[in-house]
């Protein structure tokens, strides 16, 4: 790899990084020159273009430290983002599977309710809002049929 030296005004001049210290390929675009990440005052660099810019803006310089930064927190970011939305899908099929469990579990109950001969939460809800407050909070004697015992008559 090759990276330019600072210390030489005019044309820079290729310099060996120890393979060590070299950053990977496959995360700084081609045509970018590398420089050794440990150089504090590295050249401005402008990215190589091959169709003229249509922006307004002016083109504008940056030290390939800063450029490298860039690009490490453009990839984090984007790996970032992928694990988030693979986290979200996930998340998305365990919903998915309790609203299945929820539909099957009140499919269910009132089917019971109904066996049983209990109101269904919607008609003890009716029943409840149409009591007034005072009559609803007092204590009700059971109906006096259903609590007697029938006698046989002789």
């Amino acid at each position: 790899m090759t990276a330019y030296r600072v210390e030489q005004p005019g044309r820079p001049q290729p310099a060996e990084i120890p393979v060590a210290r070299r950053a990977s390929p496959r995360h700084i675009p081609k045509g970018i020159p590398i420089a050794s990440p440990t150089i504090s005052r590295a050249p401005p660099v402008t990215p190589a273009s091959l169709e003229p810019s249509t922006s307004a803006e002016p083109r504008m310089a940056i030290p390939i430290s800063e450029y490298r930064e860039l690009c490490r927190s453009l990839q984090t970011l984007t790996a970032s983002q992928s694990s988030l939305a693979q986290e979200m899908a996930a998340i998305r099929a365990c919903q998915e599977q309790m609203l299945t469990t929820q539909a099957q579990h009140t499919a269910i109950l009132r089917q019971l309710q109904h066996h049983l001969g209990l109101p269904s939460a919607a008609e003890h809800l009716s029943l409840t809002t149409a009591v007034p407050y005072s009559q609803a909070t007092e204590p009700q004697a059971p109906p006096k049929a259903a609590t007697e015992e029938v006698e046989p008559s002789a």
